[in-house]
Formats: C-alpha cells, structure tokens, sequence
C-alpha cells in the first residue's frame, strides 16, 4: 500500500522544484543582455547655446568630447543610433576665456550604461563682444590678363554688404573681398557670380554671399616715336625730290598693334603731288595708321617737294 503522506511530501517537492525553474529561467531571461559587458569610446557632438545678447564666440564652432562607456555590449552597440549632443550653457559667461566643465548629469546615456571616463574634462570658450558694421565689397583678382591688356576696373553688386561678428576682427575691417577670381589669359571684359571669402565668425546680415563682379578689361596702351619713315610722293608723272625725305611720328594705340607697326607696312607717309606741275611746293605730308592708333606728333610738318620738268620712267 501506497504511503499517501509520502506522496504528498514527493508530490510538493516537485512542485517547488518547478516554481524554483520557472523562475531561474525567467530571471535568465531578463539578466542575459546584462551578462555580457563591455568598454567602449564614443565621441558626443558638442554644441552650445544662451549665449547673451552681445556677445559672440570666437573659436567654435566645437568638435566634441570622447566619453569612455562600461555597459551590457547589446545597449553599447545601439550608442551610435541614439545621436547624443552635448550642450553647453553660456547663459553666464564673460568676454574673454571662459572654461567649461564638462558634466556628466548632463550626459543622457540608456540604463545600465556608465561613464568612466570624458576626454577632455572641460572645453575652452573665447567670448568677444559682438559689433554689426557695413563694409564696401573688395573684389579680388588672381593672375593677369593676356598680353597688351589690362585690368581698368572691378565692380561689385551690391557694392557694400553688412556683416555681423566680433569687435576685435570686424572692428579692423575697412573692406571685405570676395573669393579671388582668376583673369589669366583673358583679353575681354566679363560679368561673374563670386562668393565672399568671409574670415571665421563673420555672418552677413539680411543679404546672400553671392555678389555680381563686373570685371572690366581693356587693351592697353602705349606711345611710341617712329624715326626715319620714307615720305614718298603719289599722283605725280614727273621726277620729284622731297626735303627731308623721312619724317618722325609719335603714336598712341594698343601695345600689340603699336609692336607690330615697327619695321613694317602699317605707317604711310605720302606727299600727294597730283596736277602739280613742274615748280617748287611746300606740301603737308599725308600719314595713314591702323585703326585704333591716333597720331600724337609729326616732325617736320612742312616739307619741300621740288618737281623737275622730267617725266619719270615707269
């Protein structure tokens, strides 16, 4: 016969033993992201903000700070998506150098995660007061034009443009340049959209960065003496003799064409004899240029053309 107080005793034991599982293997349950903990560096963004009105500061913006973590390695390898900022109060800073202690209650990290160590433990602000001031619009230049030309003017649109920034920097400035614009080669004028090359901390005011440079390029000029040009006679079917037979000029015109008019073609002197009959004359001579060159001088204005009673051979 069955002992019913044995089975009883055996039946409680198994029951607790099965209570005792089922709650081992829960706790197991819960307790196993946490049973396997790592260390790790994270770096969080530093920003900052409620900065007094009046003031600016003149060394950011900031990189951030490397905080060294000790967590469960699952809730470690979420850290990444969880885009942790940290924020700097300013709401009580001076001009000057004011450094910042880095906090870490301040530093919302997941249950479980702790915090180490934070690389660096403090972050260094420079405050300046801040000036608004308009500045008239530099445009700049890199490189040169083509040969025999040159830069005669550079406008800007707008002309001025207001800048915000601090007192110690915006407060030197009597002009601000744009990006230089590079001119090699070229030979013509031009119109060209340019941003301005702004200094760190420097913000416009209510305009755009854009700005119209209007470059003017022109050729440019020289004046040069010719000596001893022929002065020949034209229109004439006698012998003729002219005193003096060159003549000097002075001439002003582009430097390329005024180069090419040495030693060639281009300058004309002619004393036009035609219907003169055989006598002697005091004639101007006749000088034809290129077009583009203007003639500045002559020497001499008068010359003697003596016509002899002889028919020239042709």
């Amino acid at each position: 016969m069955t002992n019913p107080s044995a089975f009883s005793i055996l039946s409680f034991r198994n029951l607790t033993g099965l209570i005792l599982f089922f709650f081992i293997g829960i706790g197991i349950f819960l307790l196993w992201p946490y049973a396997s903990i790592q260390e790790a560096d994270i770096f969080i963004p530093v920003d900052s903000e409620k900065i007094p009105e009046g003031l600016i500061i003149t060394n950011g913006p900031f990189t951030g700070i490397e905080v060294h973590v000790r967590g469960p390695k699952s809730i470690i390898r979420t850290l990444s998506d969880l885009k942790i900022q940290y924020m700097i109060d300013l709401s009580g800073v001076n001009t000057g150098v004011n450094v910042m202690p880095i906090h870490q209650t301040q530093i919302s990290l997941p249950n479980g995660i702790s915090i180490l160590k934070i690389n660096p433990e403090s972050i260094t602000v420079k405050v300046e007061n801040e000036i608004i001031k308009k500045l008239p619009v530099n445009i700049s230049l890199t490189g040169k034009p083509a040969k025999g030309f040159m830069v005669v003017g550079a406008e800007a649109k707008p002309m001025s443009v207001t800048l915000r920034g601090s007192e110690d920097t915006l407060g030197q400035m009597d002009k601000v340049s744009t990006k230089p614009i590079n001119i090699q080669g070229l030979s013509g004028s031009f119109k060209r959209e340019v941003t301005l090359d702004l200094v760190e901390n420097l913000k416009l005011v209510d305009s755009s960065k854009i700005i119209l440079a209007n470059v003017f390029i022109k050729e440019r000029l020289t004046t040069k003496t010719f000596d001893n040009i022929p002065v020949q006679g034209a229109g004439s079917l006698y012998v003729y003799r002219i005193t003096p037979p060159v003549i000097t000029i002075k001439v002003k015109g582009p430097v390329n064409m005024i180069e090419k008019l040495y030693g060639s073609n281009g300058v004309q002197v002619y004393v036009d004899l035609e219907g003169l009959k055989p006598g002697v004359y005091n004639k101007r001579a006749t000088i034809t240029l290129p077009v583009k060159t203007t003639l500045i001088d002559a020497k001499p204005e008068i010359f003697k053309v003596k016509i002899i009673d002889q028919k020239r051979i042709r």
